[in-house]
């Protein structure tokens, strides 16, 4: 059995991350015309099976996981299904779970294995106490500004002065926040992915050049001698590229130890790459790092797609679209006046700022694939004519070569 899986990240005060959040779709429900949902009330716990093939650190890169279950699959044996580190799985209850026998009985039994609770979607929390005891998370959604939970929180925040409270759905800076001004301790939303406000002064000399050298490797015949003019004036550069060309990925046997011989050995292909995989994240650095992980995973996603749209000629553009489409929140302006810095195609240019055209649909489908707006993907697979199988595959191998790049990153770090 198919899922369409999502790993959202909750996020700190400071936007470091803490834990993702799993949510899933059981893809039979977009081959008969099922109401979309996230828990199917099945016994088996399929999801728990995609999770031990494909592995918490490919996943979540070794970060907790808040899971949802619904209270058929709670009277499972979950433990003997879930063969993940306990200490790293958060079970996520909603309001459907009724806060009596043999359900707290199950609760207490996988808390003593070494799970631990969350519960969201609370409404009346004086008949849900049996469950809050033994939680100790509580999620409340604050979507599209939405503010009507902050009294439910306050209420709650005094009697459960041990939980940790999680703002989920936040999905504007604002309300990002003001919710810190209450308390929240954790986050989950869109509100990451979103320019902050900031003086328009000048950008950045580092941030400049480091554009610059996106502009110049952009050229279809670029000049090696420019890119080593570009990257010898930024030592965080310089360090990048020496690690990647002595990186087992490229099996050099000799040590590279200058800018100049590095990339005459890479040539315009390695470094265009190097170029896109890594400059992002440098321009990036003073973001959370959720940002530059989400940069790769939407560029990779979209490049993966691309067949799935009868596109497969476009996947390098696709490539490009999903890595630039965070470019936005990493130079905080609107996305028309950070594309004026970086010398992309009027196409790329076109999708990232109206969302029309003909790489508007995989652009589209990623924003909401990421969202969990699982009755807006359904309606762009119909559309389209997608099979669940070929996107729960282009999500998997997204998640392998995204797990592949951090452990080559590691490895690299790690070396001598």
């Amino acid at each position: 059995m198919k899922f369409l899986i999502m790993p959202k990240p909750i996020l700190a005060k400071n936007m470091s991350l803490r834990a993702y959040c799993l949510r899933y779709q059981q893809a039979q429900d977009f081959v008969a015309d099922a109401p979309v949902r996230f828990l199917d009330g099945i016994v088996a716990l399929p999801f728990l099976k995609v999770l031990d093939d494909l592995g918490l650190d490919a996943l979540t890169g070794g970060s907790p996981l808040f899971v949802p279950i619904n209270k058929f699959s709670l009277l499972t044996d979950i433990s003997e299904q879930c063969h993940q580190p306990p200490n790293k799985i958060i079970f996520l209850l909603d309001n459907q779970v009724p806060p009596e026998e043999p359900f707290l009985s199950c609760i207490k039994n996988l808390k003593s294995k070494g799970f631990s609770f969350a519960v969201e979607n609370v409404v009346n929390f004086g008949f849900m106490d049996p469950i809050l005891q033994h939680c100790d998370y509580v999620m409340l959604s604050f979507k599209a500004g939405n503010m009507k939970n902050l009294d439910l929180y306050t209420r709650m925040s005094f009697k459960y002065k041990d939980h940790i409270f999680i703002a989920s759905g936040v999905d504007r800076v604002d309300t990002f926040y003001e919710l810190q001004k209450h308390g929240f301790r954790f986050y989950e939303g869109n509100f990451y992915t979103l320019p902050l406000p900031r003086d328009r002064g000048a950008m950045s000399p580092v941030k400049v050049n480091r554009i610059q050298l996106l502009n110049t490797v952009h050229k279809p015949d670029f000049a090696i001698e420019d890119v080593v003019k570009i990257v010898t004036r930024d030592p965080s550069m310089i360090i990048s590229l020496l690690r990647f060309v002595n990186s087992p990925y490229l099996g050099i046997s000799q040590e590279i130890k200058s800018v100049p011989q590095a990339v005459a050995l890479l040539g315009q292909v390695e470094v265009r790459k190097w170029v896109l995989t890594t400059i992002m994240s440098l321009l990036a650095e003073d973001k959370p790092s959720e940002l530059v992980r989400l940069a790769l995973f939407r560029a990779k996603f979209a490049e993966r797609l691309a067949r799935c749209f009868d596109m497969a000629m476009l996947s390098n553009t696709l490539f490009l679209v999903g890595l630039f489409s965070i470019l936005d929140a990493t130079l905080d302006l609107p996305m028309e006046e950070a594309l004026q810095k970086v010398k992309v195609s009027d196409e790329v240019s076109s999708t990232l700022i109206t969302r029309e055209g003909r790489l508007a649909p995989v652009l589209n489908f990623v924003f909401a694939y990421e969202s969990a707006d699982w009755t807006g993907v359904k309606n762009i697979m119909i559309l389209n004519k997608i099979k669940p199988e070929e996107i729960f595959e282009a999500y998997i191998d997204t998640a392998k070569w995204y797990g592949s790049l951090i452990d080559s990153t590691k490895e690299t770090v790690d070396q001598p």
